[in-house]
């Protein structure tokens, strides 16, 4: 678990994402011309959109790292051979400032990823495309006009699939029909992005590039040096367990609106999600802090419901995170995202405020801002 646990934490560093305000503001919007791009790919060979002209050219950010986008591998390899014959390409793209080039063709080698793979330097066409997590498709007209954005399909587990997407956007471009749904809400692992002039360069994002205990306050007591003591004759187990459920999207509404009257801090998270492994233990301290202060604090993870009981367990239990935590019980992110923000595009890290009466007064999708936060659970509590 310790060892899970320092990977997760070592990634959460390329994974800082930006705020709300501008995922939403830089998104491309479907039936845009989508921005052209000229990139190298794992052999030093340049490719262009422009170049995939009078082709359906599907656009797909993935990464080494992120376990949401490993899970998609024979998916994409079966949609590249799939459509291979009817003038689509399949282009992927590695936004991540931390994956080097040699770590991406050992990946691209070890899982016989036989599709251009090109590295965005500086995360430039991330940015242009509003990219903001793994994976993330975008597919392009053979005239460059985009006409669908979001998801591969709706599971990151191919027994639960229910809906492929991706599939059903091309099967109807390539008959000629406009996408019956030109945009879904991908989920998966954030891209790391600093865009100038945006708070993405806030205080706590600037801490995670810098300091290896980014999110370490005055919640969270600082640890003293060691003193060495006798060992211990026996081993000291511990007997704390995670009070930990499932919740069904349809369910989430009721169960809020049993929390009125106390403020209600609730925030998404996922054992694989490096930034919400790294700032998990702010919202242990706190509930620690506000919890016989009026403030009620509740966890929903996107973890697999089968993985209940092993990482998420685990993962809590090594937290000793006393607080309720739930796994969301559903074969589609999306249905959880619509009830609970329908502008939240499903980046995780996410964390939303709801006062007394039970309205929504503050969310944050990507890591926190600590004092932000503590702000509206101090005003919201009076």
């Amino acid at each position: 678990m310790k060892n899970i646990l320092l990977a997760s934490l070592l990634i959460a560093f390329s994974f800082i994402q930006p705020s709300a305000q501008t995922v939403a503001g830089s998104m491309l919007a479907t039936g845009k011309p989508a921005p052209d791009f000229a990139l190298k790919d794992l052999t030093g060979k340049s490719h262009s959109l422009k170049a995939a002209r009078g082709k359906t050219a599907v656009v797909v950010f993935i990464s080494a790292q992120c376990p949401f986008s490993n899970a998609y591998h024979d998916r994409l390899l079966a949609i590249a051979r799939d459509y291979a014959d009817r003038k689509v390409a399949l282009i992927g793209i590695n936004s991540h400032p931390t994956e080097s080039l040699d770590e991406i063709r050992a990946h691209a080698k070890q899982n016989r990823l036989d599709l251009p793979i090109l590295k965005d330097e500086g995360s430039k066409v991330a940015d242009a495309y509003g990219a903001t997590r793994t994976p993330e498709v975008f597919v392009v007209d053979p005239a460059g006009v985009l006409r669908y954005h979001g998801r591969i399909d709706n599971a990151k587990d191919p027994a639960r699939v229910k809906r492929n997407d991706l599939r059903e956007a091309l099967d109807e471009m390539l008959a000629g029909k406009p996408v019956s749904q030109p945009e879904t809400k991908s989920f998966g692992c954030p891209i790391k992005m600093i865009r100038k002039g945006t708070n993405a360069e806030a205080p706590a994002e600037k801490a995670a590039l810098s300091s290896p205990f980014p999110f370490a306050n005055s919640f969270v007591s600082q640890k003293k040096p060691a003193v060495k003591r006798p060992a211990a004759k026996k081993p000291v187990v511990s007997r704390f367990t995670p009070k930990v459920g499932l919740l069904k999207p349809a369910d989430f509404a009721k169960y809020k609106d049993s929390l009125k009257g106390q403020v209600l801090v609730l925030n998404f998270w996922a054992t694989w999600c490096g930034p919400c492994v790294a700032e998990f233990p702010e919202f242990v301290a706190l509930d620690a802090k506000y919890r016989d202060k009026g403030m009620k604090m509740v966890g929903i993870s996107a973890d697999d419901v089968s993985d209940l009981k092993t990482k998420v367990t685990a993962f809590l239990r090594e937290q000793k995170a006393p607080f309720e935590n739930y796994v969301q019980d559903t074969d589609d992110p999306q249905e959880m995202i619509d009830v609970v923000d329908k502008d939240w595009a499903g980046i995780l890290p996410a964390t939303f405020v709801f006062d007394k009466q039970g309205n929504l007064i503050y969310k944050r999708y990507g890591i926190i801002n600590r004092d932000d936060l503590v702000a509206v659970v101090e005003n919201a509590m009076k």
